[in-house]
């Protein structure tokens, strides 16, 4: 085992400072009560600190398991950390992510992350930290270098070559994770996707549309990406929702200004690491015209056509797009269309959880129920059976349509793009919504279904088998684990992560997720605290800290930092 502790060894030298400075990372000082960590030099900067990319000279030959300690002061009030490391060779860099630092205001630690397991000989380890508006604090306290055994390597590389694990899909919706920052290159959209490389995830989701609006520049429908915003007033811990459209829009505008469309770069890399990768389509159509919605980028769909909004029981319209109207399905499924022909997919997702309602009170309704039963649809509840069926009609016209539009692009591209659909878990809280996924399987029209949240429905799952449908499932409450065993009991192909890129750089979460389909494992853990990958090392450690820059932290934080705070 081998220790790095003086992060002065990072070149180039002139990058380092033993004040705070601006643009370089600070020399700091630390002393700990681990027997093999008794004492260090850490590098830091601040949020606010632009500081460049460092290299550590390694000098090692052979497989080591590789980890990086860190510190994440709750003093300092300056929100989370990331910290951005790699092997010098990779394409990008891995970030781990600490989104909130212990607040206990008597103690605080390093720590320990495991990064990667590799060949270390000729390589050197790189740091780097998210810098812009929204930048995060980074502090490197040391490295620790674990050779491996022939015995270890030879199960590695097995474990990596393994195809039967990897039946986790993760969804990334496209454009939240820009408001993260330096996500204005190409290497910065690999750094969502490398990840995956050697984990359980077999395929990627990735939101392109989102109602009448595009994350990608199209003849059809408003890119995101098309014009500055409202711009930032102030900055603090919780991120105006504004100054968070504006980072992030600005950033895939940046992007398609030198021809790097996200989703296409994705796709790419997904493609050459052997995974699947879909495009998502979020089809809930919304006017955008309160507050501060309206000083976003503008929705040129409803407001161009107020007629088609839905309408509720007293006849009130609301700011939202009825699929009761043929207008509105043509409009989506062009949008579909040709977003399945624009991006190398191998199948679409209908993300029927963003949007509910889709169907509700509106004149084909209406017309349709007067016809079948006589009666005025208005004087029905919802979730009246009768009002369901002709609601859920419209929506199953639309997804048969859907099919045959993915028929067409697949036959011009010489194959089949799958369709798959996102639902939520509860046969009845679909059909109240419109969604009859039984339906739509027993059809033959899906290859796949994903249930989101809740507990797994047994029909649901049921109908899946009995169609030759991939039954998914995206655990919910609070233990991961627990919640993907629970599914796999059910009888789930799979579990999904939704918004993965949120969760996959926290250490904690993906040393979970990033094994979600090795079930032998997930059986043998009794929840997310006793996890252990089977033939992984140590995940992480804290270690306590005695001193910093001088400073005794030992004996109180609250008297060395917390006194007039």
């Amino acid at each position: 085992m081998i220790y790095i502790s003086d992060m002065r060894q990072c070149r180039p030298i002139a990058r380092f400072s033993e004040k705070p400075t601006r643009n370089r990372w600070r020399i700091i000082p630390y002393e700990t009560t681990d027997p093999h960590l008794k004492d260090g030099q850490m590098i830091g900067a601040a949020s606010y600190v632009d500081a460049p990319e460092v290299r550590l000279p390694l000098r090692l030959s052979g497989w080591h398991a590789v980890y990086v300690g860190y510190w994440n002061p709750y003093h300092a009030y300056d929100g989370g950390l990331i910290l951005k490391c790699k092997l010098s060779g990779d394409p990008c860099f891995v970030r781990l992510h600490e989104p909130t630092a212990d607040p206990d205001q008597y103690v605080t630690c390093l720590r320990e992350a495991f990064v990667t397991t590799a060949d270390l000989t000729g390589r050197d380890l790189v740091f780097g930290k998210v810098r812009g508006p929204f930048g995060q604090k980074a502090y490197l306290a040391y490295v620790k270098l674990v050779p491996l055994t022939s015995e270890e390597i030879a199960a590695v590389k097995a474990d990596r070559a393994r195809k039967d694990a990897r039946i986790v899909q993760v969804t990334i919706d496209g454009a939240s994770f820009m408001a993260g920052n330096e996500y204005t290159t190409k290497e910065h959209i690999l750094e969502l996707v490398e990840r995956y490389r050697y984990s359980d995830v077999g395929k990627v989701i990735w939101a392109v549309m989102y109602g009448d609006v595009t994350s990608y520049p199209s003849r059809i429908a408003t890119f995101n990406g098309a014009k500055p915003i409202v711009p930032i007033r102030s900055i603090s811990a919780a991120v105006p929702y504004a100054a968070y459209c504006k980072v992030a829009y600005a950033s895939i505008r940046k992007l398609t200004s030198k021809g790097i469309i996200p989703a296409a770069v994705a796709a790419r890399r997904v493609h050459q690491m052997g995974l699947k990768f879909d495009i998502m389509c979020r089809l809930g159509i919304t006017g955008g015209s309160l507050p501060p919605m309206d000083q976003g980028t503008p929705k040129k769909f409803l407001p161009s056509h107020p007629e088609y909004r839905q309408v509720l029981a007293d006849g009130a319209a609301i700011d939202k797009a009825s699929y009761a109207f043929s207008e509105v399905r043509r409009y989506a499924l062009s949008i579909i269309r040709e977003a399945a022909e624009t991006f190398d997919c191998d199948g679409v997702n209908l993300a029927f959880v963003r949007g509910p309602y889709f169907v509700m009170y509106e004149k084909p309704v209406l017309d349709a129920f007067h016809k079948e039963y006589g009666k005025d649809a208005r004087s029905m509840p919802l979730d009246d059976p009768r009002l369901i069926a002709v609601r859920c009609r419209f929506l199953t016209g639309f997804v048969r349509a859907a099919r045959r539009a993915l028929d067409e692009v697949g036959a011009k591209k010489r194959k089949r793009i799958a369709m798959s659909a996102y639902v939520f878990f509860e046969t009845q809280s679909n059909l109240k919504f419109g969604i009859d996924a039984a339906s739509w399987m027993k059809e033959g029209l899906l290859d796949s279904i994903i249930c989101q949240q809740g507990k797994t429905d047994h029909r649901l799952i049921a109908a899946a088998k009995t169609s030759h449908c991939k039954f998914i499932s995206q655990p919910s409450g609070g233990d991961f684990v627990k919640s993907c065993h629970a599914s796999y009991e059910a009888g789930a192909d799979g579990v999904a992560v939704w918004d993965a890129d949120h969760v996959q750089d926290q250490p904690p979460r993906w040393a979970v997720f990033s094994r979600a389909g090795h079930k032998d494992e997930l059986q043998r853990s009794e929840d997310e605290h006793s996890f252990r990958a089977g033939n992984a090392p140590e995940l992480s450690r804290t270690i306590r800290l005695k001193t910093v820059g001088g400073i005794d932290v030992f004996q109180g934080l609250w008297h060395a930092a917390f006194s007039c705070g």
